[in-house]
């Protein structure tokens, strides 16, 4: 694996681990979060951080492009220039390989690209004549199209099934296009009728070029026909107007109230400082030298009616044309507005189209416009996270004086909508009613153009982002304004593309009540709580979402022990611990001065240093519960060589049951291990003992004599904080104190592990762990299909003397150990005695595992020289389609078994112990004569271990390799079932569902699902991803609207009550990955909030879900990139289906989304980043993966 350092474009860094294709790294998972969304609003920052540098947009398919991160980071370095990473391209974000290993990632505020079909082209207004006689932009963000003429929709909107057309009420002559302007000339005398287009919506201007044309009866009350399907359109509180999703109630179209303007300054002079938006076409706004007013609008039985402001018209101090506005767009997750206090009453909702606008007095020629300011409106994602530094970022685009002024920034107390003005405008006119000043800087430095990268003009927002995160708000409003209002000297005009630039941290988690103990007195409990004879030390292991194999993150515990004396008031003890390693067990001694015969509670939580967490206690949770009494018999003693090296220094002293600990990882997973337990008391008969559990009548040892000790072995069968609970039992029947103890068991990894994932042509098969490369014969292809089909590689050996793979050295140092193999295999013929792992002895090998007679062989020979004959277990049925193989020797037991697949292992007893330390081969075995039995198949995922492995283990090792067993491109349909790909079982539609066909529109393929949100629109099949194992489900989504106050779910893992896995968007508006780990009725999911908002336009987002049930970790990648991680987790076997648009949760479907999916895949195994990036490039489907 690699460090390496991503930038972003404004310049800010951060080190993230890259690395080369290789399925065997089970051990060394990196995380690596990517952002991504409609608009991004966050860049990466650490600290203080100067102002962003400009960045240039990649020109659309200049090569050279590269699929992949991994194949863009080679290139890059092979070609010495920067190279493209095609699966992280989208509308709003370019990322580049550089030839030092870095990526610098461009994300820009407006989109620089549109996918059309299967190609990317450059984000282009241009309008462009169609074949059908409408006309289009070239390239726009969202599916519009005007008329050509005649009675044909002035405009039409469509997203899938969805649609909404705008009707003139005459018939409209043929338009005269200019760029991204339509202007249909004379629609009634000395009136032109212009639409003007963006990439994300239009406008349509009435241009009334004399006091005549105002006067004309049509445009008294004109009425526009609007019309819908699968959207409902209302007249908003502010006078605009909505489209909105019936099925969330947030918008999918939006237009502001309409305005009306006349040309402003009559002389069309600007004085040295004048406002240089007066320059603008008036088609796209008012300039301030120009009158404003309101144009009345109202909305019945699909009819949009626009009453002009008769005043204004009337007035003889207006200048013409005059220019009547409505906007329509598509919604995006931020906004912006400006106000003016010569138009109190007036909106300018994102700036009326301008891309900047003036904070501060008005200079010259004016007209009625006096203060203006800014506000912008900005999605805050951080619930439950702590703000470690926050900057407002806009571009300052003017300034009437060059010395530096005075600009300040507040918080304001509420947000901005399309109907706010400077008389209702938040805080106040003088926003001093809740306005909360942030910092005033003095910018001087512009820039000529709004870009989504050159803001140059930044304030410190720390205080409202943490304000944000700490109320839950989903965004905040912030203003702008020149800090002296009384001297335009002071006025300067910011752009829209301000952003919040974000450092955040995540508190703690609630410490696990599994991860709770008392010595004496075990694990915690609630209700009925133990007696302890001594005060007991509490132990909890306490562990922070930030931290993880790249990024290790110090936690410390709060203890807080607490109770209420018999006719007395609550008392309360407290302890904070130091700083220690996330998942680090935390102890605290609690103090001998508690009473006797009370209950005592305790609890705890973690801190970051930064944040604290949640109260173990919290929500549901009760406390842990003890009773301390002085003549409860003392708890046993427990020692153990390998897990609890540090106790034996206090056998037999008064404190021999409190256990000597340490946070270091012993032992591990397969290996047997020994505890001894203990009593000072001389009369004790029996110890009751259990693992990870409080002891148990039915785990019972008896020493040899009264109050002797008693030794136990045990084989741990799961990695990480594990403790042993024992009470001892006197002759009496009398039971002691709990002595418990917690250590932390490891999980040794493979002495050597083979992906054998290299390349045709490689001479050498690397070792995932370094030390055991093994050298290719000539008789080996490497780069075959692998196990998993297509998407999976495998090593090829032809059954040759030079069909082999060797290591210099042995990888076992002595076979008369516990060990373990394991392979994926494929032979070509099963009766023939052939080879596919063994470790080479003097004259015999150590083992061999192969097949021979038709069945699967694991040998070991009686001895290491001369062959006195084997031990051996044999399966049959070996068939020549790929088998997974796992042998293992207990040296414990002395036992050898061999299990094929998932089937139940063979076990024989080994009579004899022989050691070997030669090299281990593959595809051969050694005899005194040399080698023989030459494999002629396929070898895959070879892995050797020099201890046990547990079943859960082979499991997940066997289903690493990823194989795709379902595939659905939703292009077709019949009978309300879409097909698999391969045949299997297909994708069932729900009653309400659809699938929405387009060449160019659909998300890929020409198709996909079309869901609506109601309880009938889903989709489901009877496949199952492989939960007992790995699995990785994928599949792309894309919202019709928001779902902030309606969460909707993208896919899920139906169980008989719950869902075992879902992808939701959750009530905030955020991707979430939810696992339960339990199918019971009200259980707790595990849950992890990405932070980041759904795409609503475009492809939409990439989702992919991958769990390992080796490592038994789940990951969530967001178009391409792992955007969050949930450890130690196993989700419970869900048998009920995939599901799409919806989750099974408590009994019953829920969270029906309203959008569309498409490209969903099962893949049994895990697919590594390199194939997930592949199946998330945006342009096109991908059968053959």
């Amino acid at each position: 694996m690699k460090k390496t350092t991503m930038r972003s474009s404004t310049g800010e860094e951060r080190t993230v681990t890259v690395g080369v294709r290789r399925r065997s790294r089970l051990f060394t998972l990196g995380l690596m979060a990517g952002l991504a969304g409609l608009a991004s609003t966050m860049a990466y920052v650490s600290g203080e951080r100067p102002a962003p540098a400009a960045s240039t947009v990649a020109v659309v398919e200049e090569a050279p492009v590269r699929d992949t991160e991994a194949e863009a980071l080679v290139a890059a370095a092979s070609l010495n220039q920067p190279v493209e990473v095609l699966a992280y391209r989208s509308e709003y974000r370019d990322v580049f390989a550089q030839p030092d290993g870095t990526l610098v990632a461009n994300d820009h505020a407006r989109p620089v690209r549109v996918l059309q079909g299967d190609t990317w082209a450059p984000a282009d207004a241009t309008l462009v004549q169609r074949t059908d006689g409408t006309i289009a932009p070239a390239a726009a963000l969202i599916d519009v199209r005007f008329s050509g003429g005649g009675t044909t929709p002035l405009a039409a909107m469509d997203r899938d099934d969805r649609s909404m057309a705008l009707q003139w009420p005459y018939s409209l002559p043929t338009p005269v296009l200019n760029g991204d302007q339509a202007v249909y000339p004379e629609v009634f005398p000395d009136v032109d009728l212009v639409v003007n287009a963006t990439i994300e919506g239009f406008s349509h201007v009435i241009v009334l070029k004399t006091p005549e044309a105002a006067n004309l009866p049509e445009l008294q009350e004109l009425e526009l026909g609007v019309s819908a399907t699968g959207l409902t359109i209302q007249e908003t509180e502010d006078g605009g107007v909505s489209a909105l999703d019936p099925a969330t109630s947030n918008p999918v179209f939006e237009a502001d109230a309409p305005l009306m303007w006349d040309s402003g300054d009559p002389q069309g002079a600007r004085t040295a400082g004048s406002d240089p938006a007066d320059d603008r076409d008036h088609t796209w706004g008012p300039s301030d030298s120009a009158t404003v007013a309101p144009i009345d609008l109202s909305l019945a039985n699909g009819t949009l009616t626009l009453t002009p402001d008769a005043a204004m018209l009337a007035d003889p101090d207006t200048t013409w044309p005059v220019y009547l506005d409505p906007v329509w767009q598509s919604t995006s997750k931020s906004s912006w507005a400006m106000v003016d206090s010569g138009y109190p009453s007036e909106e300018y909702w994102k700036f009326d189209g301008k891309r900047h606008e003036r904070i501060g007095l008005c200079p010259e020629s004016c007209n009625s416009s006096k203060v203006k300011r800014v506000l912008y409106t900005i999605s805050t994602p951080y619930s439950g996270k702590t703000i470690l530094s926050a900057e407002f970022r806009v571009t300052m685009q003017h300034a009437w004086n060059s010395t530096a002024r005075a600009a300040s920034l507040y918080l304001m107390p509420k947000g901005i909508s399309a109907s706010t003005n400077w008389g209702n405008q938040p805080g106040g006119t003088n926003w001093d009613s809740g306005a909360n000043l942030l910092e005033t800087r003095s910018p001087s430095s512009v820039q000529s153009s709004c870009t989504s990268t050159n803001q140059n003009a930044a304030w410190n927002a720390k205080e409202a982002v943490q304000l944000a995160a700490t109320n839950k708000w989903s965004s905040v409003t912030l203003g702008l304004k020149a800090t002296n209002e009384t001297n335009y000297q002071h006025s300067k005009r910011f752009c829209d593309n301000a952003l919040l630039s974000v450092h955040y941290n995540r508190a703690p988690l609630i410490p696990n009540q599994a991860d709770l103990s008392q010595s004496p007195g075990g694990l915690c409990v609630s209700g009925t709580p133990p007696y302890v004879d001594t005060p007991p030390r509490l132990s909890a292991v306490l562990r922070d979402p930030d931290h993880s194999s790249a990024a290790a993150e110090p936690v410390k515990g709060e203890f807080r022990v607490t109770w209420t004396p018999t006719g007395g008031t609550l008392q309360t003890r407290s302890y904070t611990t130091g700083l220690k390693s996330s998942g680090s067990r935390f102890d605290y001694t609690v103090p001998a001065d508690i009473p006797q015969n009370v209950v005592i509670s305790w609890e705890v939580r973690a801190s970051d240093n930064t944040a604290w967490g949640p109260w173990s206690s919290d929500g549901t949770r009760n406390p842990c519960e003890f009773v301390y009494d002085r003549t409860s018999p003392s708890a046993p003693d427990v020692d153990s060589a390998q897990f609890l090296p540090l106790d034996a220094a206090d056998n037999g002293t008064p404190d021999a049951h409190q256990c000597l600990t340490d946070d270091d990882w012993r032992g591990s997973i397969g290996v047997y291990s020994s505890f001894t337990f203990d009593s000072a008391a001389t009369d004790v008969v029996e110890y009751r003992y259990g693992f990870n559990t409080n002891p148990s009548p039915t785990n019972v040892v008896r020493p040899a004599t009264a109050g002797g000790p008693v030794t136990v072995q045990w084989l741990p069968d799961k990695d990480g904080p594990r403790s042993v609970n024992v009470l001892a039992v006197d002759r009496a029947g009398r039971s002691s104190s709990i002595a418990s103890c917690t250590f932390r068991v490891g999980k040794r990894p493979p002495t050597a592990q083979w992906s054998l994932s290299e390349v045709a042509g490689d001479r050498s098969a690397d070792d995932a762990f370094g030390g055991h490369d093994a050298t290719v014969g000539d008789g080996v292809t490497l780069g075959v299909a692998g196990p998993g089909g297509a998407s999976d590689t495998a090593a090829r050996l032809d059954g040759t003397p030079n069909g082999y793979l060797t290591t210099t050295g042995n990888v076992l140092t002595d076979t008369s150990q516990s060990f373990a193999v394991t392979a994926w295999v494929k032979v070509t013929d099963t009766s023939r005695r052939q080879v596919a792992v063994s470790q080479d002895g003097s004259g015999e090998t150590g083992f061999s595992l192969g097949v021979e007679n038709g069945s699967w062989v694991f040998r070991i020979p009686v001895n290491d020289v001369v062959s006195l004959g084997e031990w051996k277990v044999t399966v049959p049925g070996a068939t020549t389609g790929w088998t997974h193989l796992a042998a293992y020797y207990d040296g414990i037991q002395r036992t050898m078994s061999l299990r094929v697949g998932d089937s139940t292992p063979v076990t024989a007893k080994r009579g004899s112990a022989t050691k070997s330390r030669g090299a281990l081969q593959l595809g051969r075995r050694v005899t005194k004569h040399g080698y023989t039995d030459h494999w002629a198949g396929e070898l895959a995922d070879v892995s050797v271990f020099d201890r046990l492995i547990q079943s859960d283990e082979v499991t997940g090792l066997r289903k690493t390799a990823p194989r795709r067993v379902a595939y659905w491109q939703l292009n077709t349909e019949a009978g309300l079932v879409s097909p698999e790909y391969g045949g299997g079982a297909g994708l069932s539609l729900g009653a309400g569902t659809s699938l929405f066909r387009h060449p160019v529109t659909a998300m890929l393929g020409g198709g996909h699902l079309a869901l609506n949100g109601q309880p009938t629109s889903y989709a489901g099949t009877t496949a199952n991803a492989d939960t007992a194992g790995s699995f990785t489900i994928a599949a792309r989504a894309r919202l019709n609207s928001s779902c902030v106050g309606a969460p909707m779910t993208a896919l899920s893992l139906k169980g008989a009550h719950n869902s075992a896995v879902v992808v939701r968007c959750n009530a905030e508006g955020r991707w979430e990955l939810a696992v339960q780990d339990s199918d019971a009725v009200a259980a707790e999911p595990t849950v992890r909030d990405t932070g980041v908002a759904p795409k609503t336009t475009g492809k939409g987002d990439h989702l992919a879900v991958v769990y390992n049930g080796y490592t038994r970790e789940i990951l969530l990648y967001l178009n391409g990139q792992v955007i969050d991680a949930i450890d130690l987790i196993t989700p419970f076997q869900a048998t009920g289906g995939l599901q799409l648009g919806r989750a099974f949760v408590d009994d019953a479907y829920r969270e029906n989304l309203s959008g569309a999916i498409d490209d969903v895949r099962i893949y049994d195994g895990v697919a590594d980043q390199t194939l997930i990036q592949r199946i998330n490039l945006a342009t096109k489907e991908q059968p053959g993966l």
